[in-house]
Parts: C-alpha cells; sequence; structure tokens
C-alpha cells in the first residue's frame, strides 16, 4: 500500500469515528478476535484515540468452542502488548453440549463486551464488520427471502444497553485492512471456520469473491440494497397508515380480522411481519415464506396459542390477538 493509500484509508475511518464519537473524552473499547480486520481496526483506533485523548482497551471473548481459543486469545495480548495497548480477555463460560452454539456464542459475545464497557464513563464498542461483511449480509438475508426489510443489513451504529456500538470500516475493503498490517509487519490469526464450507456465511464470502473474479466488487450489492431498503421504508410509512384502520388495541395487540384482510397483500405481510418481531423480540425478522403461512392461519374462524417467533397469536370472534410468548 502506497504512503497516499495508507492515509487514505486513515482519513476514511477517521471520518467515521469522528462522525460517531462525539464526546469529548471517551474509553474506545475494541472487539479483537486476532483476525486482520480487527487487529488492523484496533490499530487504526489507538492512533485515533492517542490524537483526539480518548483512552483505549481491547477485548478478545474467549468463546471457547474450539480448542485454539485460549492460545489465540494469548497470541492477541501479546501481539497488542508489544503496540502498548491495554487487552483483555474474558471468558465465556458454557456447558459443553450446546444447541445454537453460534447464535448463542455470538449473543454471549456481545453481552460480555457491553457489561465490559459499562465499567468505563462515556463508552464506545467498535467491531471490525466491512465492506465485505456488508455484502455478505445482504445476500445471506436475499437468498432466505428476507425481502426489502433484509437490505437494511449492518448498521454502522445501533445502541445496547445504552452503548453505541459503531462499525467504522462498513465502506472499507478487507485486501485494504490486510495491506495496512503488512505495511506494519503485523501477522494476524487465520480463523478455520473462514475457509470450511459448513458455515453459511463461508458459502456466501465464496460467492462474493466469485463476483468479484467475475470483475464486480461489493458495492454494486450494498448500493442496490440501500436504494430497495428506501422504498421499503415508504412502504413501511405506507403500512402504518392502514394500520390505523384495523389496529383496535394496542395492549394486547388487537387486530379486525376483516378490515385486515381487506387491505393488499403487501401490507398485510408487512405489519405481520414487523408485529411479530417487534413483540417477539427474535434477532430477525422471520422470511416471508413464514409470514405467509401464518397469514393463513390468522384467516381461520378460530385460533388458540399458535405460536411463532416468541408470539402466541389468538383469533376468535373476528378478532386477531397477539402477545408475547
Amino acid at each position: 500500500m502506497e504512503l497516499n493509500e495508507q492515509k487514505i484509508l486513515k482519513e476514511k475511518v477517521f471520518a467515521a469515528f469522528d462522525q460517531h464519537i462525539t464526546a469529548p473524552s471517551c474509553t474506545i473499547v475494541v472487539a479483537v478476535s486476532g483476525g486482520a480486520d480487527s487487529l488492523a481496526l484496533t490499530l487504526l483506533a489507538n492512533e485515533y484515540a492517542k490524537l483526539k485523548g480518548h483512552a483505549i482497551e481491547a477485548v478478545t471473548v474467549d468463546h471457547g468452542l474450539r480448542s485454539e481459543s485460549s492460545a489465540e486469545a494469548a497470541t492477541v495480548f501479546g501481539i497488542l502488548s508489544a503496540q502498548n495497548i491495554s487487552h483483555h480477555t474474558l471468558v465465556w463460560s458454557h456447558e459443553e453440549a450446546l444447541n445454537r452454539k453460534h447464535e448463542r456464542a455470538r449473543a454471549a459475545r456481545y453481552q460480555l463486551l457491553i457489561d465490559f464497557c459499562k465499567k468505563y464513563e462515556n463508552p464506545v464498542l467498535m467491531t471490525a464488520h466491512h465492506a465485505q461483511d456488508q455484502a455478505e449480509t445482504i445476500l445471506m438475508r436475499f437468498l432466505k427471502g428476507s425481502g426489502p426489510a433484509g437490505f437494511q443489513a449492518i448498521q454502522a451504529v445501533r445502541h445496547e444497553d445504552d452503548v453505541p456500538i459503531i462499525r467504522p470500516l462498513l465502506g472499507i475493503a478487507p485486501s485494504d485492512l490486510r495491506q495496512h498490517l503488512n505495511e506494519q509487519g503485523i501477522t494476524w490469526i487465520e480463523d478455520p471456520s473462514n475457509t470450511d464450507a459448513h458455515y453459511e456465511r463461508t458459502r456466501v464470502r465464496q460467492l462474493v469473491q466469485h463476483i468479484k473474479d467475475l470483475g464486480w466488487d461489493e458495492n454494486g450489492i450494498i448500493t442496490s440494497a440501500a436504494k430497495i431498503y428506501g422504498l421499503h421504508q415508504s412502504l413501511e410509512n405506507l403500512t402504518s397508515g392502514y394500520a390505523e384502520g384495523f389496529v383496535m388495541n394496542t395492549s394486547p395487540l388487537t387486530v379486525d380480522q376483516p378490515i385486515f384482510f381487506n387491505c393488499p397483500l403487501q401490507i398485510q405481510q408487512e405489519w405481520l411481519r414487523s408485529a411479530i418481531w417487534s413483540i417477539g423480540e427474535a434477532s430477525y425478522p422471520k422470511p416471508y415464506s413464514t409470514i405467509d403461512a401464518v397469514l393463513e392461519i390468522l384467516k381461520q374462524p378460530r385460533v388458540d396459542g399458535y405460536k411463532v417467533a416468541g408470539c402466541f397469536i389468538n383469533v376468535s370472534k373476528k378478532r386477531i390477538f397477539i402477545t408475547k410468548h
């Protein structure tokens, strides 16, 4: 990477930092696995913190799902200690046999990181999701039939328990991050799951690489998804207008069945999908194939305790009732 390219990379990343870090003094907490992306983010965040007068803490979560995880955390400690960056390892304690282990590991990882952040004043949590991660996420949701709502993809900032989680690398290609580390002579850890086709994201990553080999890049996927999601927001506004006619009560959520099913099908789909996602507090909205199946059930004159996505649904006397499971 030429000096000018390094300068451009720093300017882009530092601009993203500036956009989301507004406090004059804060503690930047960087989630670092030891992979190229998170290591590059940690080094860039450390340089930024020195420039702006912020504190920085790097944190690795040892999930214990692979035998190498403890040794990898120790390796990260060594790499960052050589850079005079404070590093901590948090261990996720769990039973040996797990159902949905990767989903639960992700949730536990974020909870450990959020709890760590709360020890500091004005904490900001950073993760190293980049442009290719964004494209992969969009394609995964598209292939699952998520519809336009899924094209919202990874957000640059979200809040969890009042802690801002920012992703300042969403506009950065992973190749630039690797080159940044190469320029500084820093070696990263390769996670074997990144090439294991057993995992859905790995298969989609291979698809994205094939698209790039054909001469396109992830920017086209990301730009198109943003435009589609913009149209979806207009549909959401339209759906809210229709809902004023069929929502009879919000606690419990009560819907006039005949009026609801007199609405256009897309309004039914969008409203129901949003309602059960919100009430059930699921991580992701259900695909449209599931929503269409639920709509058929809701057309029945009587439904008792149908369960979907953390919700109970009942139908009685031409009323639909949706409550949390």
